[in-house]
């Protein structure tokens, strides 16, 4: 019997997991697959952690781990793959908004239609507003645009990947990883479904606006250097524009007359925005330089603290990844 990985990422769920728990256990009553349930908590403040503890009493297929502190999504996300032990591995979140009902579909694109890679791409979401909305319409745009891959607009983490497609994402052991990139990054025979995000079921979101935006940032900066080529480009347009200029004061001076003012108020607005200018790019060429940083020194993604019913699983070796 073929066996299919759940892995969710959980942080402060406590009220929303015991509705999850039920509604896979419900779904695959019946099926022909065996499944295993990987719950990380990622550093939760409440119960989340003795709630898979106690039903992992009475299924022992569901697992838990829970990490030190909160490392972030990616990098529970990062833990829970690398301990997935079946033949096609489904993440997904644990506040119900990635709707169960949709794996069925999933499971028989990769089944039965040979596709190794069945990506979610949300149709709406009842919790976002107009602004994030917005944040990101823009940062699809910018990275389809500037990045080597091309992504799925509004894509979500609700994914599922076979064995072999999950297997090439592991072998990369770069620190900021951005597995909605990844999975591009790595080919492989790929669909992408529709799938409408509800409010969630019991709880409060998590996931803040600037969790959001350093997830971008990551993804944005790990897959793209646009922004070191910036600088080039806006330079040459300076340029252009400093040599339109000064044929417009020599043409002025020599053919018509002209008689120019010279003033400090454009003279220091000048300098502001060179100065404003060179400080954006330095700044920019020092995000990458932070995340160069971060990758040479190696450090572990995630610690674990508490483990139940991880036993030999494929991940088991790796400890503190």
């Amino acid at each position: 019997m073929k066996m299919i990985s759940l892995v969710i990422p959980a942080y402060n769920e406590e009220e929303s997991l015991p509705f999850m728990f039920d509604s896979l256990l419900k779904l695959f009553a019946n099926s022909k697959y065996s499944i295993e349930i990987i719950v990380v908590d990622d550093g939760s403040k409440d119960k989340t952690f003795e709630i898979v503890q106690f039903y992992n009493l009475k299924h022992s297929f569901i697992k838990g781990i829970k990490l030190s502190r909160n490392m972030g999504h990616q990098a529970a996300l990062d833990c829970g793959l690398h301990h997935a032990s079946g033949v096609a591995v489904i993440s997904m979140d644990a506040d119900m908004q990635h709707p169960p009902d949709l794996i069925p579909k999933m499971i028989d694109l990769w089944e039965n239609e040979g596709y190794e890679v069945v990506l979610t791409s949300k149709t709406h979401n009842e919790e976002n507003g107009f602004i994030y909305r917005l944040f990101s319409k823009t940062f699809y745009s910018l990275f389809n645009k500037w990045s080597e891959i091309k992504l799925t607009p509004n894509g979500s983490d609700f994914r599922l990947m076979g064995r072999k497609s999950l297997d090439a994402i592991l072998k990369m052991p770069e620190y900021h990883k951005f597995y909605r990139g990844l999975v591009h990054f790595v080919g492989f025979k790929t669909i992408t479904i529709q799938t409408h995000i509800d409010k969630r079921i019991a709880g409060k979101r998590s996931y803040t606006f600037r969790k959001s935006l350093k997830l971008a940032t990551d993804g944005l900066f790990s897959f793209s250097d646009f922004a070191l080529k910036m600088p080039f480009f806006v330079g040459i347009i300076a340029l252009i524009i400093v040599f339109f200029y000064l044929l417009y004061v020599l043409s002025g001076i020599f053919l018509f007359n002209f008689q120019f003012v010279k003033g400090w108020p454009s003279t220091i607005t000048l300098i502001i925005m060179s100065m404003g200018l060179q400080l954006v790019f330095m700044g920019t060429i020092g995000l990458y330089i932070g995340k160069i940083f971060n990758e040479v020194k190696r450090r572990p993604q995630y610690f674990k603290e508490e483990e139940v019913g991880i036993q030999n699983d494929k991940g088991k070796e790796l400890t503190d990844v």
